[in-house]
């Protein structure tokens, strides 16, 4: 308990502080570890400079307190006249400080033997001379004990200098004011009793100086001894670091914890590292730091604790750039003589390019396969969606050949009409083929314009209408974003899964974090829509590609009558396109491969379809940098939603999906 409050005493910041200051007024302690990097005398010229210093801040502070004790008295009449003590105090004072400033200057670090007895002299000569000069002598054998006491205690090097001291106070008191005819004092019991004490504090603190010193030569002695030898285990150790320092495969020593004990240079090449000096400094959790997967090392650490070594080890490792290698460890358990686990120790080769090769040749297989997949897919497709239309093209063609002169023309040009419509077909699905091999091989370009979206949406639902007729209700809406209604809609009517999209984007952009909506301005304000969606860069390409595609499946997967929507609405710098419909919708267990090239849906495959189009729209919306949702109920309706972000530029763009 009592050591508790110790160390909560010495935490406090004063004390911290005076101890810190104390530690460093002491070269030998652990603040100066280079000891063995100088010689005694420099050792000894040191200490005595920190020592001088701590000693003649003591001093002062010592006769400023005694100063300030003498005028408490003075003031209540209870001590001799101001002018009998004022004077010898200044002196005092001043001499310490004087010393005090020598001590930082050049000329003072080199006499520093000069400030040591000016020190001692101020203390206890001044009082000296001022008796002399009133001729009232009184030995003050108490401030030369402590004197001398401090000295050895505080200064102990340079025991000459101690003596010095203590033969000048001594002979100036009994041998000057003895020659100037003052009474030095009385022989009397007393005075002898005095006399032998201060005899005695001399020769001790003389005694304690010399023994100091000559413990600290010593000891300088040993380190001397210490260095050579080891000296000569470096000449020894060097025959053999030659050849671990030279090996091809990295050599290692570390701990049971993950600590690198030593390394040879290949080691520190093989994970990266300028030095093995620099891969021991960083690498402070092997497990972590080294090993990609952390089952990897439970793995090493289970066999080797088990057989006490393993070979041929492999695992993938980081190295100091954050790149992955492929290496093989050979290592065995170093053991104590009690049997304690205390390292690990062995060598590890890089096998990047040997797995390299076999990764390379098991993708290629996993490609020929996928390829060999995709192509019995694309014949089973091909054969099956494009043998009907052939078939009707031929039966027409053949039904205008031989039957033709019988009909009339109304009736020639509904088979005419077959023929157009059914080759229109087969060119659909020749162009999704086409879009999907341009994606695979890159050739898809990114090419943003100004787009009216209103007017193009407008449009294309004007298009299809031509094309279906009345069988369906297409219908064109333009909303305000918090008219966005979704199954899984949040309080304010916005879904939040584009809720999150959009504020997770927000964020890592370097633009406006709270954008007004963009909501459709009433055709009465100043800014007409043209003027606004002229501001609005888009592919239009693209668009046609993704909005087509589900709006065409909306009507194929609807029965007639059904009412299809599209909805424009704006929130931040983002386009919301919802395409809702009210057909058979898609069973929630396949939804997620939607976008899987040739993947049609279980309830979907009695229907016509190549399986691409979703894969189109998705390849699409990837090259805006958009994401596309899809909510759906079986019997009920699907509803896509298409994000896509707006005044893109071209580069960044192609920035962007280069990158990925």
């Amino acid at each position: 308990m009592r050591n508790g409050w110790l160390k909560k005493l010495q935490r406090l910041s004063p004390i911290e502080k005076i101890l810190s200051y104390l530690d460093s007024a002491n070269p030998t302690s652990e603040n100066s570890r280079d000891l063995t990097n100088v010689s005694y005398p420099q050792w000894q010229h040191r200490f005595l400079i920190a020592r001088l210093n701590l000693t003649l801040w003591l001093a002062f502070f010592f006769f400023l307190s005694r100063s300030i004790l003498s005028l408490i008295f003075f003031i209540l009449d209870k001590y001799p006249p101001l002018e009998e003590w004022e004077i010898a105090r200044i002196l005092v004072h001043l001499t310490l400080l004087g010393c005090i400033f020598l001590l930082r200057s050049s000329w003072g670090s080199r006499h520093l033997g000069l400030i040591f007895l000016c020190f001692s002299w101020s203390v206890t000569m001044i009082k000296q001379i001022s008796d002399t000069v009133t001729r009232n002598v009184n030995p003050e054998f108490f401030v030369w004990m402590l004197t001398f006491f401090s000295q050895a205690t505080l200064i102990p090097v340079r025991w000459f200098l101690h003596l010095i001291s203590q033969i000048t106070v001594l002979g100036y008191y009994f041998g000057v004011n003895q020659i100037l005819g003052l009474d030095v004092a009385p022989l009397d019991w007393n005075f002898m009793k005095m006399h032998l004490g201060i005899f005695w504090v001399c020769l001790i603190c003389d005694i304690s100086v010399y023994l100091y010193e000559s413990l600290h030569k010593t000891e300088f002695n040993t380190r001397l001894q210490l260095e050579t030898a080891y000296q000569e285990l470096n000449s020894t150790e060097a025959k053999y670091r030659n050849i671990f320092e030279n090996s091809v495969e990295g050599i290692f020593q570390s701990t049971p914890d993950g600590h690198y004990l030593y390394g040879n240079p290949t080691l520190a090449e093989i994970f990266g590292y300028d030095s093995p000096e620099d891969m021991m400094a960083k690498v402070t959790d092997i497990g972590k730091q080294i090993y990609v997967n952390s089952n990897s090392r439970d793995e090493f650490i289970d066999l080797i604790s088990r057989d006490g070594s393993v070979l041929k080890f492999e695992y993938q490792a980081y190295r100091a750039d954050g790149s992955i290698i492929w290496v093989s460890e050979n290592a065995r358990a170093v053991r104590d003589p009690e049997g304690n686990l205390i390292a690990y120790e062995g060598d590890i080769e890089n096998i990047t390019e040997r797995k390299w090769a076999e990764t390379e040749i098991k993708k290629a297989l996993e490609i020929e396969k996928e390829l060999n997949q995709l192509k019995s897919q694309f014949i089973s497709m091909a054969s099956h969606e494009f043998r009907t239309p052939l078939t009707t093209i031929l039966a027409s063609a053949e039904a205008l050949e031989y039957y033709s002169h019988k009909w009339n023309e109304e009736k020639k040009l509904t088979y005419l009409r077959r023929i157009q419509a059914t080759a229109q077909h087969m060119t659909g699905l020749l162009n999704d083929i086409l879009v999907i091999g341009k994606k695979e091989s890159g050739n898809f370009e990114f090419n943003p314009a100004p787009l009216d979206l209103e007017n193009f949406c407008r449009g294309l639902i004007e298009d299809i209408k031509l094309s279906i007729g009345s069988q369906y209700s297409l219908h064109f809406v333009l909303q305000e974003a918090k008219q966005l209604t979704t199954k899984d809609s949040g309080k304010d009517g916005i879904n939040l899964s584009i809720l999150n999209f959009i504020q997770s984007d927000s964020i890592q952009q370097e633009q406006k974090q709270n954008d007004a909506i963009y909501n459709a301005p009433p055709e009465s304000q100043n800014e007409s829509r043209a003027q606004i969606f002229e501001l609005v860069f888009i592919d239009e390409k693209l668009l046609r590609h993704i909005l087509s595609n589900l709006l065409w499946n909306a009507v194929k997967y609807s029965t007639q009558g059904s009412h299809i929507f599209l909805k424009l609405s704006y929130l931040n710098n983002y386009a919301i396109f919802q395409i809702q419909d009210e057909g058979m919708g898609i069973p929630a267990a396949e939804q997620k491969y939607l976008f899987d090239s040739f993947y049609r849906a279980q309830n979907a495959i009695n229907i016509s379809g190549t399986g691409l189009g979703l894969t189109i729209v998705k390849n699409c919306v990837d090259l805006h940098r958009g994401q596309i949702f899809v909510e759906s109920e079986v019997g009920v309706g699907t509803t896509f939603t298409v994000i896509l972000p707006l005044n893109l530029e071209k580069e960044n763009i192609n920035e962007k999906n280069s990158s990925d």
